[in-house]
């Protein structure tokens, strides 16, 4: 065996092959997103909608978690009933969660529920939670893909409407998809709406409004190489 020292060509060789493995094994296991628990008060549309998105995040992540990263579930709940659910499923089942996401719509509920939901998932220490609520419905969140809306036209409206822009059913599995194209005006023109409200407007008030676009945001962030 020499003992000869290393030249400092070689030397320099080896540190420049030690950098590119390193940055190679980066490149190869990414950030990993934080477990996430999404709970809809529509069991049938925000889900479907939702699925998409959702699935390629878990797939992206598969092969470096034991555990989906996020999981979504739909309850046909208030909005304040969901919170409590939510907070009992994540006790029981996933306590390794980091963020939980509440999407309810203002629907008819009473203004206090809708309002409150908000307000107390603010307080919960348990993990963080976060709300995507829609005023007045979901469906607000799909037209703004295709125009601004500046005044609450009604749930029927925007059904019409997306019906003409989309062929719009509310069990399509494939929305995300197709509306994807679409999604960074959506959020763009979402964003512009909320901001429109001064900023000690209770969600009720909003009108129509959005925050449905923020979970929106931060899903694409982790399908982002």
């Amino acid at each position: 065996m020499s003992n000869k020292p290393i030249k400092a060509g070689d030397r320099k060789q080896q540190e420049k092959l030690r950098m590119k493995m390193e940055r190679k094994k980066k490149m190869e296991i990414p950030l990993l997103p934080p477990f996430i628990y999404i709970a809809t008060e529509g069991a049938i549309t925000e889900t479907a909608y939702l699925s998409n998105i959702v699935d390629c995040v878990n797939k992206r992540y598969g092969k470096f978690s034991r555990h989906d990263r996020i999981v979504l579930e739909g309850y046909g709940l208030s909005c304040l009933k969901l919170l409590e659910k939510a907070e009992n499923k994540v006790e029981r089942k996933y306590q390794n969660t980091d963020v939980v996401w509440l999407v309810y719509d203002k629907d008819d509920f009473p203004k206090d529920d809708f309002d409150n939901t908000q307000f107390s998932a603010a307080k919960k220490e348990s993990c963080k939670y976060k709300v995507a609520w829609s005023n007045e419905c979901i469906e607000l969140w799909f037209l703004l893909h295709f125009q601004d809306v500046n005044v609450n036209i009604g749930r029927e409206e925007y059904l019409k409407r997306l019906e003409k822009y989309c062929a719009y059913c509310k069990t399509d599995k494939d929305l995300y998809s197709k509306l994807k194209d679409k999604t960074n005006d959506a959020i763009k023109r979402a964003q512009k709406l909320y901001d429109s409200y001064p900023p000690e407007s209770a969600p009720s008030a909003m009108c129509p409004a959005t925050r449905f676009h923020e979970l929106i945001i931060e899903l694409q962030s982790y399908l982002e190489y």
